[in-house]
């Protein structure tokens, strides 16, 4: 459920501006990250659930601040806390915009109180 949720967020993110909006937000999502210490897992979003163009302009603002995004124009791979930010960014924004679903309110208000 919760990677359904996350793929509704992509796609919403995506859909709700034109592709100079979407990539400016996914830049600025990756640029506001900051890495803490340690290692967590690699994991990698799919171009069948976030959708070819968001692969694809993720892997760009990815690049640009030097971080490998795998070998694969098919997915990205990426830290999962990095996954999480990003996810919680693009949420945001769509919650902001009046984009969401009623599934992504209740699961950003879960998030917010800690469930």
């Amino acid at each position: 459920m919760e990677d359904e949720i996350e793929f509704k967020v992509w796609r919403s993110a995506q859909q709700a501006g034109s592709k100079v909006s979407f990539a400016r937000l996914l830049e600025e999502a990756v640029s506001c990250f900051k890495r803490n210490p340690g290692l967590d897992p690699i994991v990698r979003l799919h171009a069948s659930g976030i959708g070819a163009e968001s692969v694809r302009v993720l892997r760009e603002a990815l690049k640009r601040h030097d971080i490998d995004a795998g070998p694969s124009a098919a997915y990205v791979e990426l830290r999962s806390r990095l996954r999480m930010h990003l996810r919680d960014h693009l949420q945001f924004h769509v919650m902001k915009i009046g984009f969401a679903s009623d599934d992504m309110k209740a699961d950003q208000l879960e998030r917010d109180m800690g469930l």
